[in-house]
């Protein structure tokens, strides 16, 4: 019975703590594509240049909404729900970025994109067994 309880709180602690490496990874991309002048990102990242800024504040708005809805309707248990849903948003992010830097011949760049859909596929796993 005491293993079980130790299993099941690991899984918790873990789920939260990969939910928190989600939140701020995306806050932080977020948060850079809308408050940093265009001709540093550029400086960061090549394809900023390329794409119409439309393109650039909407991924932000993207990111910052995963961001949020990958921690707080787990954490106010009102609609817990939907962050499982944005978990699956996110791995929708994450696929439509490594496309677009496949075809733009930018593979160097795809690394984080597919850490990040790692740690989604793991939260999932995590709370499909709560």
């Amino acid at each position: 019975m005491t293993t079980f309880k130790q299993n099941t709180k690991f899984k918790i602690i873990t789920a939260w703590v990969l939910q928190i490496l989600l939140a701020a990874s995306l806050t932080y991309g977020g948060l850079m594509k809308l408050v940093t002048p265009v001709d540093q990102l550029t400086q960061i990242w090549p394809w900023v240049s390329q794409v119409p800024n439309q393109l650039l504040w909407g991924t932000a708005i993207v990111d910052l909404l995963g961001a949020v809805g990958i921690v707080f309707p787990k954490l106010f248990p009102i609609k817990p729900q939907l962050s499982r849903w944005t978990a699956y948003g996110i791995l929708g992010l994450m696929l439509s970025a490594i496309i677009f830097h496949v075809v733009r011949d930018e593979m160097r760049v795809i690394g984080f994109n597919i850490f990040l859909m790692i740690l989604t596929l793991i939260l999932l796993k995590l709370w499909k067994s709560e």
